[in-house]
């Protein structure tokens, strides 16, 4: 029987024969906050897809895609295209995009070529990695976890007090 989880040589999920849920993993990264496996959606090498892409789950391109792709997680194989923009809260691109990308966490790997536009909170690049276009930093919106001053409620002075 196949599981629909595993590793790649480079310690990412993603490929089909790997633990399933309930598995013990070597990380934490594929993992919700109950302690769960997350999805990953894979598409191979061979397979050119030509529209939009929009996934709930995490997405792993080793192929091509002509249109935008949004999703949680996104991650670029080396030999992967994505011609179109990028909207996802984590990715790391290996491949090549042409487009804008979006995201909280960036990682761009030594072998990614992105032209396009980039707005980023988090970002790494690694030696070799290219970008061709403008970079803008976007602070991280962390609303529920700042301190807010609050003005006491002012409360009616008591003006006597009677006791028998």
């Amino acid at each position: 029987m196949m599981k629909p989880y595993a590793r790649t040589r480079d310690g990412l999920p993603g490929v089909l024969d790997g633990p399933t849920r309930g598995d013990s993993m070597d990380d934490t990264d594929n993992r919700d906050r109950v302690g769960e496996v997350k999805q990953m959606s894979v598409i191979g090498a061979d397979i050119t897809i030509t529209g939009n892409i929009e996934a709930s789950v995490d997405l792993h391109i080793e192929g091509r895609v002509k249109g935008d792709v949004r999703c949680a997680t996104l991650i670029l194989g080396e030999n992967s295209a994505v011609n179109g923009s990028i909207y996802a809260d984590r990715v790391r691109v290996s491949g090549t995009v042409d487009g804008a990308v979006e995201t909280r966490d960036l990682a761009i790997e030594a072998t990614a070529r992105v032209t396009g536009d980039v707005l980023y909170s988090r970002l790494r690049v690694a030696n070799g990695g290219v970008v061709e276009g403008s970079m803008k930093y976007r602070a991280i919106e962390e609303d529920g976890n700042k301190l807010k001053l609050v003005e006491p409620k002012s409360e009616p002075a008591i003006e006597a007090v009677f006791i028998d």
